[in-house]
């Protein structure tokens, strides 16, 4: 039973989420083929992932996850259980706004806080499967002075950089509403906007602008979508095919001893490591694999040195 499955769970994560005082978090994972579903935590919100499929009935699959979670959460309001279907995607296909309410909730992992958006996208504003990634990170920043933010997003490892006393962020994206959304999540972490800047731009355009400035980095994260197509882009991004220049091109930017992040979703990614101008790689998913998730496969962290 769904219930069952949720309950046993949250038996497994409740030391560790009292310990860590964690707000947001995996519930539940899509483990189980015949429950197709994806449970995730925000503070008193509940974000449900409904996984389309041939052998499932949505509306069901919803139903069932509505009663097994009133069940457990006695006091749950229908107004803090969102539920959202995630369809099968063609290839380099973007998802669209799904509704308009502007509603955020602000949830804090560690010092940090972030403005969570659970209705009018299908994603919220923030992935959860990084937070062992960033916890990495701010023990990896410590001492750099400028930190470069690729495909930043809503500038959650831009915020972890701040808070492990980096003076400079640069956050690059290529989504208007992203870079709103990050500078919203800047100033309610009172970050200074002329020292942790947002650049809206596709990221192999910014390399190309920053090269007569001789802009210099001692850590660069890089957190690239698998496919990407847009009207600012002149072809496909694609993170098999480009990775290789896109980690060189950053590798131009680091100073001396500086590091690159490099982590991405795809399953079937392979680093091309003799495409790589350099020696120094390390992968370390194993060690950014957060105890709420199940699945090793959800994404690939590396660690590279000019």
């Amino acid at each position: 039973m769904l219930e069952e499955a949720i309950n046993n769970q949250l038996k497994h994560l409740r030391p560790w989420l009292k310990e860590k005082k964690i707000e947001a978090y995996r519930l539940l994972d899509r483990t189980d083929p015949k429950y197709p579903v994806t449970i995730d935590v925000y503070g008193d919100y509940f974000h449900v992932y409904v996984y389309e499929s041939k052998h499932f009935s949505s509306g069901e699959l919803k139903k069932e996850t509505w009663n097994a979670l009133k069940s457990i959460f006695p006091k749950l309001n229908s107004d803090h259980l969102i539920f959202k279907i995630r369809k099968q995607q063609k290839d380099g296909s973007q998802y669209e706004k799904l509704q308009e309410k502007k509603e955020r909730v602000i949830v804090k992992e560690g010092k940090s806080r972030y403005l969570i958006n659970l209705t009018d996208y299908l994603d919220t504003g923030l992935f959860l499967d990084h937070r062992k990634t960033r916890e990495v990170f701010s023990k990896l920043v410590r001492g750099s002075r400028r930190v470069l933010n690729l495909f930043s997003y809503t500038g959650a490892f831009s915020i972890t950089a701040f808070y492990s006393g980096v003076e400079y962020t640069t956050s690059v994206d290529m989504s208007n509403q992203y870079c709103a959304w990050a500078k919203d999540n800047f100033d309610l972490n009172n970050m200074d906007p002329f020292k942790h800047i947002v650049i809206r731009d596709n990221v192999f355009f910014f390399f190309e602008n920053i090269k007569s400035k001789n802009w210099k980095f001692d850590f660069i994260v890089i957190d690239p979508p698998t496919v990407s197509r847009s009207k600012k882009m002149l072809r496909k991004f694609d993170i098999q095919r480009d990775h290789p220049l896109l980690i060189n091109s950053s590798l131009d930017l680091l100073n001396p001893g500086g590091t690159i992040l490099f982590s991405n979703n795809f399953r079937k990614f392979k680093l091309n490591h003799q495409a790589i101008a350099s020696s120094d790689i390390k992968e370390i998913t194993s060690e950014t694999i957060p105890e709420d998730f199940s699945d090793q496969g959800i994404h690939k962290v590396y660690l590279i040195k000019p």
